[in-house]
């Protein structure tokens, strides 16, 4: 037996005893993978130090392999034998599989060997709106180092077609920067971001300042930029805008707009949006700006600059809060001169949010109105979340109807669904009139309708649906999401789900989250997609981060079922992860189970790690301050936060303590733990006046009129999440009594 047949061998054996092995799962990945098992051994013969023979196993799969795990054979092949090997494999790379990213690994390879040539060869003709900002770099970076005569044409490309980024910062600082304010201003001190503008111009008491502002006057007007291209300039005044030095852009940006229309700088969409921010952001003159661009807009009309004027002239209309009807107007001619689905959808979601505002009845005519006109109905949900408490406010009850029949197939199903539910609800309660099939239809209106699990439950409930048609609703992601693989004849990509099941088949659980995010629209079958969460889930009792990834796998193959879930598949969406731990103290505190799962779940995601912005810390997302109140009611001064069990225990204490102070209200817990819970006494006291009750407020009902979506969204979130455990693990959905009883 030769060495490379000994070691293959121990492999062999070191699968079938590793708990994260995947060996002895139930699924695809017992095929045979053919071809494509050679880029797997590879992998292992790397691990264990073995180059030579990893790269011929890797050569043979970049030659017989199928698409994914062929290309990854040929990438390894990149880093892989001497320099020279290294670039060679590089160009047999993008000659099989020319895509983007591996352009970028190949020009990496070849910079870095100082082959410029060959990087400007494997890089012309570059789409420099669409390919990764780094190739473009690389290509830039080694045309300037050739002395290529396209360098400063092609920088400039890269700097006025795509939105500004880190690395065009970066770049700009290492190659580009100049002292531009001065070279502006033609003195030492510009004016700052936190300047007011207004300022700048007046008398100032101090006399520096008002001999300052009048020299920055006087060079403005004179008009001259030394030594700046016009390409130089807009490369500065974008960096100006990303850098949110608004002040110096609007002042300067006469500059701009005057080497446009000589024709020194082409008319480009990411000036005009710069503009826009300039003058929104760096002026409060805002009548004075908003007529600029509104004549503006005329004369730029049927050029893409059009759009833009007429957006931001409506925009600065706004701020005025005083000339409605030329703001709508702007907005709408906005709408008009959009050039793409994108712009056209931003245009109208400002011309409803203007109506939103201040609430009257042409709001809902002109939704109506928009509503068919409109691409992406999910862009617009903001505006139906923020529209539903106005309308509790303004006693409009009956427009729930009415809006969701009227939208229904335009809105998003999940705006459908919300509002056919909250209307049926209505009308129960005597607020909102219907027949009760009509009432009935609405019910089921929210079942078929939108992603939300939450009305769908609430909504089945009140169907009088036993627990068998419950789990049907809950289970049928297919009809529920609209998945991406539902069209007629779906079928799986077979390469892709090679890739990832051989992943698992041979032990590799740190390739198969990344190789996930990236493959699972490609078309990854749910039986595929939920073996794959399930070995990371076994994974995770190694590693906590495999559990994470397991559930967000399994969450994402949700989305795109092309079948019916099971029960263990929705377990794998919500599992019981430290159970031990929730057991305990929720038995120690009086706690339901299925409450602290859903709220670790759905604050956590099981991480361990995790930390807020707000500095909320562990599985249950407490803060130090109230940790610290916690450790002295339970007696344990001494405590690490981010120690599993100490944190489920002061989580579960913590709501066990609001549960008493609710009135043993799970949603009003929830809410109290997220808000705080004299916040939630507010709400509640003021939805309780807008309903004429005293007491007993639906709450369902009551969640509708919280006036944050965040925090309505969070309790919906929760109780979704309580009910689901409830439903998997114990055959019961009793919490949902509590918000429709």
């Amino acid at each position: 037996m030769t060495a490379a047949s000994r070691l293959l061998l121990f492999l062999f054996f070191s699968l079938c005893f590793s708990s994260c092995s995947g060996i002895g799962l139930k699924s695809p990945g017992q095929k045979k993978f053919g071809p494509d098992a050679n880029y797997f051994i590879a992998l292992k013969l790397l691990q264990a130090g073995n180059e030579k023979e990893a790269a011929q196993k890797f050569s043979a799969c970049a030659k017989k392999g199928s698409f994914y795990c062929a290309q990854k054979s040929a990438q390894e092949l990149c880093k892989l034998g001497s320099v020279q090997e290294r670039n060679a494999a590089c160009l047999k790379l993008i000659q099989k599989f020319p895509e983007a990213q591996n352009l970028l690994i190949a020009a990496r390879q070849l910079y870095s060997a100082n082959e410029i040539n060959k990087v400007i060869e494997i890089t012309e003709n570059l789409d420099f709106s669409e390919v990764p900002n780094e190739l473009i770099k690389i290509r830039l970076e080694a045309m300037k180092k050739r002395g290529d005569s396209r360098y400063r044409q092609e920088l400039f490309d890269w700097f006025s077609l795509r939105s500004i980024s880190k690395l065009h910062l970066e770049y700009y600082k290492e190659n580009l920067e100049i002292d531009f304010e001065k070279a502006i201003y033609g003195i030492e001190d510009a004016p700052s971001a936190n300047d007011d503008i207004d300022s700048l111009f007046d008398d100032a008491a101090d006399t520096d300042t008002a001999i300052k502002s009048s020299e920055r006057a006087d060079n403005l007007e004179a008009g001259t930029l030394p030594s700046l291209s016009p390409q130089d300039f807009a490369i500065n005044y974008r960096i100006l805008l990303y850098q949110r030095n608004y002040i110096p852009a609007f002042e300067t940006t006469h500059f701009l707009l005057d080497y446009i229309q000589e024709g020194s700088l082409p008319v480009r969409a990411q000036f005009f949006s710069d503009i826009g921010k300039a003058f929104l952001y760096g002026s409060q003159d805002f009548l004075t700006n908003a007529n600029f661009f509104r004549a503006s807009a005329k004369n730029y009309a049927g050029s893409e600059a059009e759009y833009y004027f007429w957006f931001y002239a409506g925009r600065l209309f706004e701020k005025t809060h005083r000339y409605k009807t030329l703001e709508k107007n702007c907005f709408l001619s906005a709408v008009q001169s959009a050039g793409s689905a994108a712009q056209k959808d931003n245009a109208l979601w400002y011309l409803l949010n203007s109506d939103f505002q201040n609430f009257t009845n042409e709001t809902i005519s002109s939704i109506n109105k928009y509503c068919r006109e409109w691409s992406d109905p999910a862009y617009f949900d903001d505006i139906f979340s923020n529209l539903v408490p106005v309308l509790f406010a303004a006693g409009k009850f009956n427009e729930f109807g009415s809006l969701y029949r009227n939208l229904d197939g335009l809105a998003s199903p999940e705006i459908t669904g919300q509002f056919a539910y909250i209307f049926a609800r209505l009308c129960e309660q005597g607020y909102a009139s219907a027949t009760e099939e009509e009432i009935k239809a609405a019910y089921l209106t929210a079942i078929k309708n939108g992603n939300h699990i939450y009305y769908k439950i609430l909504a089945a409930k009140k169907l009088g649906y036993n627990l068998e048609q419950i789990k049907k609703v809950i289970f049928n992601y297919s009809e529920k999401y609209g998945g991406i693989n539902l069209a007629a004849g779906f079928k799986p990509d077979t390469a892709a789900e090679n890739l990832l099941e051989g992943y698992v088949k041979f032990g590799f659980p740190e390739q198969v989250y990344p190789a996930y995010m990236e493959l699972y629209k490609k078309g990854i079958s749910a039986e595929s997609s939920f073996h794959i969460a399930e070995f990371l889930n076994k994974c995770g009792e190694e590693n906590n981060d495999y559990y994470v990834q397991s559930i967000r796998i399994a969450s994402r193959a949700a989305l795109v079922s092309e079948r019916e879930l099971s029960s263990e598949e929705m377990k794998l969406l919500y599992p019981q992860g430290f159970s031990a731990s929730v057991e305990n103290w929720c038995k120690t505190y009086k706690v339901e189970p299925a409450v602290m799962y859903a709220l670790i779940r759905s604050e956590s995601f099981f991480d361990l790690d995790i930390k807020s912005h707000a500095g909320a810390v562990g599985l249950t997302q407490l803060m130090p301050a109230t940790a610290n109140d916690i450790s002295r009611r339970v007696k344990k001064p001494d405590y690490d936060l981010n120690e599993p069990d100490t944190n489920i225990q002061f989580g579960t204490y913590y709501f066990s303590e609001l549960f008493r102070r609710c009135d043993n209200s799970y949603l009003l817990s929830f809410f109290s733990y997220n808000a705080g819970i004299t916040k939630v006494r507010r709400w509640l006291q003021s939805s309780l006046i807008e309903f004429g009750k005293k007491q007993n407020m639906p709450h369902d009902l009551f969640l509708e009129t919280i006036p944050y979506a965040e925090t309505q969204e969070y309790g919906r979130k929760l109780l979704s999440a309580a009910i689901l455990y409830q439903l998997l693990y114990e055959d019961s959905v009793s919490l949902v009594n509590e918000m429709v009883e």
